[in-house]
């Protein structure tokens, strides 16, 4: 990332505030590794596009990059299906249980009257 999204302004004011430091230059260095890595993304997330996930899985070699469908921002949080996988990625790094993501359905919305 080159420079915060236009909706993340905010965010400048509030480091100044708290007198945060400017972080070095490495901060941007591409990360390399081969430690099992999960990487989480929702597919309804308007902040972290879920191509992210995939993304950020070019450099490292032993990732799992899962986008779960009809999820926003909160992934683990906002659905049972990511907290599976995540559970199951404890157990098996190399091979987390995906399954769950052809089951999971849109949401329904419905009409007040």
């Amino acid at each position: 990332m080159l420079a915060n999204a236009p909706q993340l302004a905010w965010l400048h004011d509030d480091c100044r505030a708290w007198d945060v430091p400017a972080a070095p230059p490495s901060i941007r260095d591409v990360t390399r590794s081969d430690i099992p890595t999960l990487l989480l993304s929702g597919g309804f997330d308007a902040q972290t596009a879920p191509s992210n996930g995939a993304y950020a899985a070019r450099t490292l070699s032993r990732s799992t990059a899962v986008t779960v469908p009809y999820v926003a921002h909160v992934v683990f949080a906002d659905s049972r299906c990511a907290q599976t996988i995540t559970t199951s990625f404890f157990t098996t790094p190399n091979r987390p249980n995906i399954r769950c993501l052809a089951r999971v359905q849109p949401p329904r919305f419905e009409i007040a009257p």
